[in-house]
């Protein structure tokens, strides 16, 4: 069994829970929040053997990719909206006016 404590000050639930679920095939996760750590626990499925190194490489890194997937979501949220007005609206509503 593996277990991991990530931080909730720096990773959200929704990025724990995408890298949490990226790991469903192999192994049986445990979730447990103390506070504002959160403690993971990893045990194999049957017939399912890896090194305990493997697995925090490979998590750590999926926590890092969608966290950082988090921040460009949050700072493009305002331009996909625009974008999808923009596409489904009428499209004379954003003719420009030139003189």
């Amino acid at each position: 069994m593996v277990t991991l404590s990530i931080d909730r000050t720096i990773f959200t639930d929704e990025v724990i829970s995408k890298a949490v679920y990226w790991e469903a095939n192999q192994y049986i996760v445990t979730r447990q929040l103390n506070g504002n750590a959160e403690t993971l626990c990893f045990e194999p499925k049957p017939n399912y053997q890896e090194e305990e190194n493997a697995l925090k490489d490979r998590f750590l890194t999926r926590l890092n990719d969608f966290k950082v997937q988090q921040i460009v979501n949050d700072e493009t949220k305002d331009l996909r909206t625009i974008l999808y007005i923009k596409a489904f609206a009428n499209n004379d509503d954003f003719e420009e006016i030139s003189e």
